[in-house]
């Protein structure tokens, strides 16, 4: 490869990562924005409030479960299948990020 042909391929992936990072920070508020959903979907799981809300159903109480086409938040498991698959992609940010800072991970 000549000078030349090396500062143009550095060139281009420079040209890649201008053109990365606004989305990578658009990512980063949604990752954001993940996480206070996921908070507050914990805290209704763990609070109470989800078993209180499971128990007037089995005693008969009318609640409206149906959903726009995702799973019931009342439904076995949704949240916390939901919380399992934010904490593995939490793993998996924390693993990338890791490679990044620590050149002996990588």
């Amino acid at each position: 490869m000549t000078p030349q042909q090396q500062l143009d391929q550095m060139q281009a992936l420079y040209r890649q990562w201008t053109l990365l990072l606004p989305q990578l920070q658009q990512d980063l508020e949604r990752w954001q924005e993940a996480i206070n959903i996921m908070q507050q979907l914990d805290q209704f799981y763990c609070n109470g409030d989800y078993r209180h809300l499971m128990d007037l159903e089995e005693q008969g109480i009318n609640l409206n479960t149906q959903t726009q086409g995702e799973y019931s938040v009342l439904s076995e498991d949704a949240i916390w299948n939901a919380l399992h698959e934010h904490q593995n992609l939490a793993w998996q940010h924390l693993r990338s990020a890791i490679k990044v800072l620590d050149r002996e991970a990588a």
